[in-house]
């Protein structure tokens, strides 16, 4: 098995978490790609955030929202915890299948000035 290479992106400022929109614990870009109607491979980049509330029941983002909750943040004396959940976190994550139909839709309503 491959392993995919994951951002974790660091600003100033809290991620917010695009399905509840509070604030979240941490931004990361992850890898993924599907097979266009041509039979080529897209290769992609999307946003994951790790969200205290909307994450909190997932097995794989637990550990590492408990370990916000108790450190903060990331420090010398902590990173190689971190890390190690981080990949925890990452193996469970996935980005759904590009729906096709759902986008030449929102391209059309774009073209259209509606979106």
């Amino acid at each position: 098995m491959s392993k995919r290479q994951i951002d974790v992106i660091t600003t100033d400022e809290s991620p917010i978490c695009p399905r509840c929109g509070k604030e979240a614990l941490l931004l990361a870009r992850m890898p993924h790609g599907w097979v266009n109607a041509s039979g080529e491979l897209v290769d992609g980049r999307s946003d994951v955030v790790l969200c205290a509330d909307c994450d909190a029941d997932a097995p794989h983002a637990a550990p590492l929202i408990t370990w916000f909750h108790v450190h903060g943040r990331v420090e010398r004396d902590n990173s190689e915890e971190f890390v190690n959940l981080l990949v925890v976190w990452t193996e469970g994550m996935s980005v759904p299948p590009l729906d096709e139909r759902r986008l030449e839709t929102e391209v059309e309503l774009w073209r259209s000035g509606n979106l």
